[in-house]
């Protein structure tokens, strides 16, 4: 299959080098015609291109956007139109209305499209959600990642970003949160900017009411360098569990601890390569469009209840 990797820089290697691991044949795009080719040289790709409408025009069976989330939309249903599967990175879009119309192109041109979420086949989450009916009640869900980021480009850039830190890392740890916790009532939260250099925000913190009950407390920042805390913590009227490492730790009172490794994936690569499998078999990506537009949801109640929108 024929993948035409639109973003050859950043994480667009990121993608380049999973789809060299998979041995599928991969085209490239940059703007800039000697970044292009030695792009194309380093990662053997059989063609480069140095415009979109190049990349519309070729052979390409997937393309795979690795771009500005701005540029989700248009470039997403400019592809479809010319019958081509997409791929797209997270977020969907910066709004829904652009998300509803990249799905709604999707069944219109009758073309695979999938949103790239790696962190939706996450082991780790899963397994700690396979245990959570062990702790009884679940009071509280702690979900973080901290961090000290200070990107280049056009991540400082709220308008390319749809927002800052959130819509870009952060959305991947909203998935998780949503994926152990369901459903949410409401959500408060605050939202600020410190010393990532961002125009966006770079720190948030955010309470859930989820539907089942419990609550959710949601951290994500680019300004806290931070070492060794665990991602995700859940409580129930039984216990505890949580990651540490590459394990989940399992507490349940009264009872010897219980530790289950969890097994390293690339989930880059695995969501890449289930996605072209769903093309060859014609059957449904292996993650739901309707995941993709609860995490927007999610990320846009934030900025809501931040005053920012």
């Amino acid at each position: 299959m024929k993948v035409a990797v639109v973003g050859c820089r950043g994480f667009g290697r990121v993608h380049l080098n999973a789809l060299k691991e998979l041995g599928e044949e991969v085209y490239v795009f940059s703007r800039e015609k000697d970044y292009a080719k030695e792009c194309a040289e380093e990662f053997n790709a059989s063609q480069y291109f140095t415009s979109f409408e190049e990349v519309i025009k070729s052979d390409a069976d997937v393309i795979d956007l690795v771009v500005s989330h701005e540029s989700h939309c248009f470039m997403a249903i400019r592809s479809m139109t010319a019958g081509k599967n997409v791929m797209v990175e997270k977020p969907i879009a910066i709004n829904m209305n652009e998300a509803r119309s990249m799905i709604n192109a999707s069944s219109k041109y009758g073309v695979k499209f999938m949103v790239l979420e790696n962190h939706y086949l996450d082991p780790m989450v899963w397994e700690i959600k396979k245990n959570m009916n062990k702790l009884g009640r679940i009071s509280l869900i702690n979900v973080r990642n901290l961090r000290l980021n200070r990107p280049e480009g056009w991540r400082r850039h709220k308008e390319l970003m749809g927002g800052g830190a959130l819509i870009d890392g952060g959305i991947h740890y909203i998935d998780s949160l949503l994926n152990l916790g369901g459903e949410y009532r409401e959500v408060k939260a605050s939202c600020k900017k410190f010393f990532s250099g961002l125009e966006g925000e770079d720190t948030v913190t955010a309470v859930f009411l989820f539907k089942q009950g419990m609550i959710g407390n949601f951290t994500y920042s680019w300004s806290t360098p931070s070492w060794n805390l665990p991602h995700f913590e859940v409580y129930g009227e039984n216990g505890n569990i949580m990651d540490e490492g590459d394990e989940v730790v399992l507490k349940i009172l009264g009872e010897d601890e219980r530790r289950f490794k969890i097994e390293k994936v690339n989930t880059v690569k695995e969501e890449i390569r289930l996605f072209l499998d769903s093309i060859r078999k014609d059957k449904e990506p292996p993650i739901p469009l309707d995941i993709a537009i609860r995490d927007l949801k999610c990320v846009l109640d934030i900025y809501t209840s931040c005053g920012e929108n």
